[in-house]
This record gives C-alpha cells, structure tokens and sequence, in this order.
C-alpha cells in the first residue's frame, strides 16, 4: 500500500496553566528532513520526536510546531541573571560615552525586558511531568498524520491503478497495430529490390540481400520492448501493493516504461503505432507526477 508524503497532524492539550497545540506538517521531498520549531529548553522532547518519526517516515520534508498558549512561567520560578543585567548596563554607559551623551543609565524596566535577563527555572519534577505529556500529545499529533498520509496514499494507489490500466490498453493497441507489420516492410523492400532490377540472374548475391532484410526487419522489431513494458507495468503493482517504501523505485521503474516507450516509437516507422507511443508517454508522466508524492 502506497504512502503519501503529504500529511498534516495537529493535537492540543492543558497542562497545568499551559495549553500546548503541536502541528506536524510534511511535504514531498527528495530525503527525510526536519524543520524542529520547540520552545527552548525542549531539546528532550524535540530529540526524541525527531528519533521517532524517522522509524516510521521513509521520506519527505517534515515540520513540527510546538506553540503554548500561556507563558512558560506558569510552570517555573523567575529567575534573575544579575551579571547579564549588569552587563546590558555596561554597555549603555559605554554607548552613551561613545555618542556624547550625559549618561546612559537605563529605565529598569528597559533592562527586565532584554533576552534572558529573566529567565523561568522549573522544577525537575515538574519539567519531566510536562515533558511527558507534551510527548504524549506528539504522539497524538504523528497518528492524525500518518492516518492522512494513508488516506492520501490510498488515493494516489486508485488513480495510478488506472493509469496503468490505460498503459495496458494502449500497448494492447500497439501490438495490434503491430501485428503483420514486419511482414509488410520485407515485402516492401523485396518489391523495391525488384524494381532495381537485382533478379536472381544479376550480379548481387542473394543470400546477402536476404540477410540484410532480415537484419533489417530485426532493428523494426518491437515484440522486446512491448514485453518489458508489460514487466514493468506487473512489477509496478506489485511494489504498490507490498511495498509502503515503493517511491525511489517506481520513479525508476517508469524512466524504464519512458525508454521503451522511446524504443517503440523511434523503430515502429508506423503512424498508427506513433499516435500510440504519443498517449503511452502521456499516461507515464501523469504517473510520474503522483508518484513525486509516495513515500
């Protein structure tokens, strides 16, 4: 079963005074990689989100979120970090030497307001409660998300399964086509040889004549390439159907279905079989774009 790399999850939670909401994005991508966007001081929680969603993500551009809808204070003490205080000061009295100015004391409440003059200092206990619970809605969030990574999967699954239906179809048209079509090109070129007037009692050997037509006929033949494709397309299900990893491989397979659709339209010399080969290539790159967003 396909997986789709486009998902979105989201949870939400109170604990204690704090209400947590965490929002899982991801989006196709050529590799797994992570936009952590924690809190400071949630380096815990961020690490062992990032541990768990690579167990269960093959690929794919994710983003996790983690807003609080009340200050951080509410779990911890204010704390005072009087040397950086002190030092936000010396550098206003330097400042104002700098400038000419006759002083540069600032308004205590200018100083409070610069980053980590206050800082909140939590309990041990209580950060590793609320660690746990945060962790606890991540793992509520990454379920919302895998369940429409699924749903999305199951959709492009459909819609591939019918474009490769539509593959079938078209190359049963070719093989139609196909069929007689060597007979009629040797024909042609024994028509065109007599016509030049290279009969039996000429001066050009037979044999070879009747070797280059064949060779010839050999380069015309496309039974090789509608078999390998008809591979290809057996191969793709059963990657759809068994492998939930299936994205690297299938952007493979059809490079494969797109050469030997190539094949078929540069050595088939048919207008019929071209017109084919024209909506062959068609349905392949519609499949080539689905599969941009499968795991």
């Amino acid at each position: 079963m396909l997986i789709s790399m486009t998902g979105y999850g989201r949870a939400e939670k109170k604990i204690g005074g704090v209400g947590v909401v965490i929002e899982i994005r991801t989006v196709n991508s050529r590799f797994l990689e992570f936009v952590m966007r924690l809190p400071r001081g949630y380096e815990e929680v961020e690490d062992k989100t990032r541990t768990h969603l690579q167990s269960i993500l093959g690929r794919g551009r994710v983003t996790v979120t983690m807003n609080m809808g009340t200050d951080q204070s509410t779990i911890g003490k204010p704390h005072l970090n009087e040397e950086l205080l002190l030092h936000y000061q010396q550098i206003a009295n330097k400042s104002a030497q700098l400038l000419g100015e006759s002083s540069g004391t600032l308004l205590l409440s200018e100083l409070l307001k610069f980053p980590d003059v206050i800082t909140f200092v939590n309990d041990t206990t209580d950060q590793e409660y609320f660690n746990s619970e945060v962790l606890s809605i991540m793992q509520e969030a990454v379920g919302q998300l895998q369940a429409m990574r699924l749903r999305e999967g199951a959709l492009l699954e459909e819609a591939i399964s019918d474009q490769l239906t539509n593959i079938v179809e078209i190359t049963s048209r070719i093989q139609a086509a196909d069929h007689g079509r060597i007979e009629q090109i040797m024909a042609k070129m024994h028509m065109k040889i007599a016509d030049a007037g290279l009969d039996a009692d000429s001066q050009i050997d037979q044999k070879r004549i009747e070797q280059e037509v064949v060779l010839w006929s050999d380069k015309l033949d496309i039974a090789e390439e509608l078999t390998r494709l008809d591979a290809h397309v057996q191969h793709f299900r059963e990657l759809m159907r068994d492998n939930a990893d299936a994205g690297k491989r299938l952007n493979f397979l059809l490079q494969e279905m797109n050469r030997e659709a190539n094949t078929i339209g540069s050595k088939a010399n048919s207008t019929p079989i071209g017109h084919a080969v024209v909506e062959l290539k068609n349905e392949i790159e519609r499949i080539r774009e689905q599969v941009q967003n499968v795991q």
